[in-house]
């Protein structure tokens, strides 16, 4: 780091802390509601993705909140981190007492612990009686809110992609700056109406020049309008749609296994807006969802461009002019990226049609994607059943009905190739402490689809079958123990598992929470699959058997009325019969400073870890700025830590500054190809304003 950029670092952290402006109280407790349950839906789920498309899910529930005296047995399950017993607690209550005058009612029902009832209070509302569902549209623009954002993103170390005598050499290298950009503008109205704009260039990509003369690389722009007179939804722009089990079609992230073990039928909205980063996950056209008495229609098309490998060489084969992939990494940097980037048209239309009974609804699905370019995968064995051609058609049928208090779900799913596939399940209140949850899918190894996100081991939705079984038990209100076993089988081969394979998944957690501010929890993972062996002077590669065993132990907790507290220890343990074992270990503190006084919040973690192998690897969430979630790898060995400051300046203008730092011991060089740091440290700068209007 120059020593430039340190006094720039320590000048703005002096303008935040000891500036004389007037500042209003600070809301980071929603921010926190969020990052918590986050945390919880994606810790067991090992993948560098951009997660910010959960999060805003999270956000617009939380900014879009149920009325508790109104909201259906569906609406109170899109809140995917309560389960059906508090659900149905809830609902008697109403039934029983009557509207709820006041949220801290919740407070009288038994099922409910401290901590879910506080992040219920983030989601739900006491309606307005001025409240009017069929408003204007111009009425819902002068009561609504606008905010703009602006992110500024660089790391201090340089990459290799960055030396410019790679120019001299005739080699691939990055063409635009170091510097990450990301502006966003958001319209919200609580009374359903939100559209924005958002902007990003991601580091190495050129700006305002080059290929990007327009400026940002990625584009997006979303109007999305709910509950207006016959209509519960229409978007417009970039979207995410969604139906039944997310079998049939599915678009964005969905949460898979995770600390919410009951968390296992799916019920979102048909259709939701789009306004995260992820250039690959949405969908770009129109939708509508039309309610008549108990028929609900749901109507999308979807139209745009997608990064591919697609080469058109001057042929009489018609396999030169085709695609074998889609690039997801939304990376433009080099000309070979750019090259790729936006080649292909995708088109996608279809519609969901729900019939909604009292206790009951079932639906039908239809989908059909086009290309304008021949889809044809590679020659490797484990992809001989992927989709080949220009034309995909998916259709299926969904359940969810009621018996008593037992919730049967389901959905089967047939692609155009006659393959298909089922996942069907049920959740049971054993007793009033005592949940049950048990799942059953079967994916055909030769199932395609385009977008899908089901209940899986596997992100693909395909060459599955496995059983599922999870409980919940609550012997008092302050304790929660939390656990599952899903055995699960591939009857064809993977990437990296060059035959049938099989795996069970093990989970156990154990919570203490004497109140909504400290929790203790201990968890044990254990995981057993098949795995390739490592290269060795075999012709053909063999399966060996592999177990990842981890126990975490974790508290959350509150040191003063302005001081909170995480310090975590978690242990890996990988094996197999070719390297033995590997160990891997993380320890970290955090602190989190709020004062409302001075509208000022300050987070910070240090972390040390040492990781003998990467398959002992270690992921753990973070606090950052606004709109952007951190989920860091940790591998090697040495000392990681970071600090976010929040400041609101005024009711107008807030501000957030992060500053990461990761030092190996173990290591010369971080990362590889044009990715390199020549060195063994690694540090990053988020600088985030927000003007609110």
């Amino acid at each position: 780091m120059n020593i430039t950029m340190k006094y720039f670092i320590l000048i703005c952290i002096l303008l935040i802390l000891f500036t004389n402006l007037t500042a209003q109280v600070i809301n980071t407790t929603q921010e926190k509601v969020i990052s918590d349950i986050m945390e919880k839906l994606i810790e067991n789920t090992e993948s560098t993705i951009d997660y910010t498309d959960l999060q805003d899910q999270l956000e617009y529930l939380m900014q879009h909140r149920l009325n508790i005296n109104s909201a259906t047995r569906q609406d109170f399950q899109k809140l995917f981190f309560i389960n059906d017993q508090v659900v149905e607690a809830i609902i008697a209550h109403r039934k029983e007492f009557g509207e709820y005058l006041s949220l801290y009612e919740l407070q009288s029902i038994e099922n409910i612990d401290e901590n879910t009832l506080y992040q219920l209070t983030f989601f739900l509302m006491i309606e307005d009686q001025t409240y009017t569902k069929n408003s204007s549209i111009f009425k819902m623009i002068l009561e609504g809110k606008n905010e703009v954002f602006f992110l500024h993103e660089n790391e201090f170390e340089q990459r290799e992609g960055y030396d410019k005598s790679l120019i001299e050499k005739g080699k691939e290298y990055y063409l635009g700056n170091p510097y990450r950009y990301v502006l966003k503008y958001k319209f919200n109205s609580i009374k359903g109406l939100t559209f924005g704009f958002t902007g990003e260039k991601d580091m190495g990509e050129q700006f305002f020049k080059g290929a990007q003369s327009n400026g940002f690389d990625f584009n997006s722009a979303h109007f999305f309008l709910k509950n207006h007179y016959h209509f519960k939804a229409i978007a417009v722009g970039d979207y995410q749609a969604s139906f039944g089990q997310g079998l049939t079609f599915g678009s964005g992230l969905s949460a898979r296994k995770s600390s919410y073990v009951m968390n296992v039928r799916k019920n979102s909205e048909c259709i939701r807006p789009y306004h995260s980063l992820n250039e690959n996950e949405f969908l770009r056209g129109f939708a509508f969802t039309r309610q008549i008495k108990k028929m609900e229609f749901t109507g999308m098309f979807s139209y745009k461009y997608v990064s591919t490998n697609y080469r058109d060489i001057d042929t009489l084969s018609q396999f030169d002019q085709s695609f074998s992939s889609i690039q997801l990494s939304g990376l433009h940097r080099t000309t070979t990226e750019i090259l790729n980037k936006n080649n292909v048209l995708q088109g996608i239309y279809g519609g969901h049609l729900k019939y909604v009974g009292r206790n009951y609804d079932v639906g039908i699905t239809f989908i059909n994607t086009f290309y304008d370019q021949l889809f044809l995968p590679g020659s490797k064995p484990y992809q001989l059943y992927n989709f080949t051609g220009k034309q995909l058609t998916n259709s299926g049928i969904d359940y969810n009905f009621y018996l008593r208090n037992i919730n049967f779900f389901g959905e089967v799913s047939n692609s155009s190739n006659d393959a298909f596939a089922v996942v069907s399940g049920l959740t049971i209140p054993l007793h009033q402490t005592l949940d049950l949850a048990l799942l059953y899918r079967n994916y055909s190894k030769n199932f395609q689809t385009t977008f899908n996100n089901p209940f899986a081991e596997n992100s693909d939705g395909r060459n599955e079958e496995g059983f599922y079984t999870a409980l919940t038990f609550s012997p008092s209100m302050n304790w929660i123990v939390n656990t599952y076993f899903d055995i699960y089988r591939s009857p064809w081969l993977r990437y990296l598992v060059d035959a049938p394979s099989h795996g069970v998944d093990l989970f156990s957690e154990v919570q203490f929470n004497p109140s909504k501010s400290t929790q203790f929890y201990l968890r044990v993972k254990k995981e057993e699959k098949n795995v390739n062996a490592p290269p060795s002077s075999e012709l053909t590669n063999y399966l060996i058997d592999a177990s990842k065993s981890t126990i975490r132990i974790n508290a959350n907790y509150k040191v003063s009325s302005n001081l909170s507290a995480v310090s975590r220890i978690e242990m890996v343990q990988y094996q197999n019969s070719i390297i033995g074992t590997k160990n891997g270990t993380i320890i970290f503190q955090d602190l989190v400073y709020t004062t409302e006084e001075k509208g000022l919040s300050i987070v910070g973690r240090i972390a040390l870890f040492s990781i003998e192998d990467y398959n002992a690897r270690v992921y753990a969430t973070e606090t950052d700025v606004l709109n952007q979630y951190s989920v860091p790898l940790y591998q090697n060995s040495g000392v990681r830590y970071y600090f976010v400051v929040h400041y609101r300046f005024s009711k107008k203008l807030d501000a957030w500054l992060k500053y990461s730092n990761t030092t190996y011991n173990n290591v010369n060089t971080i990362g590889t190809g044009l990715q390199q740091i020549n060195g063994n440290v690694l540090s990053d700068l988020r600088v985030q304003i927000r003007w609110s209007l």
